[in-house]
Parts: C-alpha cells; structure tokens; sequence
C-alpha cells in the first residue's frame, strides 16, 4: 500500500518541487521532506495539501480493511467502455466495497447530473 510521501508525490505529477512549494507557501525543504515520508502530517499541513490538490483529507490515509483488487464487474465494465462509441458520457467512481450498490448508483448519478449543469 502507498504511504503518505508516495501519494504525495503522485499528486505532484509532473510540475516540480519548487512550483508546488511555492503555491503553498512553504520551503521546498518542507515539501521534499513530507514527500520521503510515511507518516501524515496533522492540522494546517494536510489541509493545504488536500485543499491545493483538490482531494478529500481522507485521500492521504489509508483503509486497512479494505483491499483494492479488480472484478469480474469492473473488468467487464473497462471493456463494455472500451467498445462504446459515447466514452464521454460516461463516468467512473470509487466507492468502498462496504457502500451499498444502491448508494453507488445515486453519487453516480449525482455526478452526471452536475457534470452535465
């Protein structure tokens, strides 16, 4: 499973050290250092990240009991969006395994109705 640093780093991409430290007002030092790490940081920190990243604080930690692993579902979701000629109008959520299916299917729906407002 990825730690904090790891997560981190992939939500940085492909803009470097230096530009994100910067946008958040914090030595480059700073940032390289949360990077390395395992642990998360608390308070003010992990909520400028979160914020500047656009993620929820909960994207940083990790679910212990939950395991991620592909479906026979998803696989043949990924190749019925493979073969649709509409890839646009389709979205793709992550919701935990203990969601109910009928939750799932209403924050789908709630997305596809603001992405088409």
């Amino acid at each position: 499973m990825a730690g904090f640093g790891d997560l981190l780093r992939r939500l940085r991409g492909t803009r470097t050290q230096k530009e994100v430290a910067s946008t958040l007002g914090m030595p480059v030092t700073t940032l390289s250092t949360l990077e390395n790490q395992e642990t998360v940081p608390r308070g003010a920190v992990l909520k400028r990240l979160a914020d500047y990243y656009s993620v929820p604080l909960t994207y940083f930690y990790s679910a212990p009991s939950i395991e991620m692993r592909s479906t026979d579902a998803a696989k043949a979701w990924l190749l019925q969006v493979k073969k649709t000629e509409t890839k646009d109008s389709i979205i793709a959520t992550y919701a935990s395994p203990d969601f109910p299916d009928e939750l799932k299917r209403r924050i789908a729906d709630t997305i596809k109705q603001r992405k088409n407002e």
